[in-house]
């Protein structure tokens, strides 16, 4: 599932949720699946983000093959929580936990739409802040299984693992090499656990125009 959000000036910010499922799962229930998602999110991460920072579109992909359904919905869900917004390059760090251990980049989420109350005098997110919003993202989550169609039916939320370490690609004119990820023959699906959230403020460099 892809949230697209729009924040000030910023009209891509996007993050993504997977979600694996049991039964089958056909184009009308794919765009209820969709539908609810939106709901969920409208109902308890839109109230918690800055005015102008809204839900634009949600979309779900069925990766089961190149044919499988995609619903999208385009109503929107906007933020409401007052307009001393951060800057929109300041995003708030999700993590999920999984059983498996590995180096690298574990799954999470870069949420915009914080507002400058939201962060201490330490440059850290303001823990009864967070403590309470964490709370409202398992509530999403939850939402979200809980309402997959019956035919779907049961839902987990899950990572996906596409790439296993680097290989050294080399240009033929410059002669210079680049780490480029190894892409797997076969993704790693891995449930998540548990959700926690970095207490540092995040920076999105893209979001901040800067290469």
């Amino acid at each position: 599932m892809d949230f697209h959000l729009t924040q000030a000036s910023d009209t891509n910010v996007q993050f993504r949720k997977f979600f694996a499922y049991a039964g089958v799962l056909s184009q009308n229930d794919a765009a209820t699946w969709a539908t609810a998602a939106r709901t969920s999110f409208g109902a308890h991460i839109a109230p918690s983000l800055v005015t102008g920072c809204n839900l634009i579109l949600t979309v779900l992909t069925d990766l089961t093959s190149a044919t499988a359904a995609q619903a999208q919905d385009a109503t929107a869900a906007n933020g409401a929580n007052g307009t001393d917004n951060l800057p929109t390059g300041v995003a708030m760090i999700i993590k999920s936990k999984i059983a498996r251990r590995y180096r690298g980049g574990h799954p999470k989420v870069y949420l915009p739409g914080m507002r400058q109350t939201n962060v201490t005098s330490s440059n850290l997110w303001n823990t009864t802040f967070t403590s309470g919003f964490i709370t409202l993202w398992n509530s999403f989550i939850s939402d979200i299984l809980t309402n997959v169609p019956a035919a779907a039916a049961p839902a987990t939320e899950v990572n996906v693992s596409y790439f296993l370490g680097f290989h050294n690609v080399t240009n033929p004119i410059s002669g210079r090499s680049r780490a480029v990820p190894t892409l797997r023959v076969t993704p790693v699906v891995d449930t998540i656990l548990s959700h926690s959230i970095n207490p540092v403020p995040a920076s999105q460099r893209r979001r901040n125009e800067n290469p």
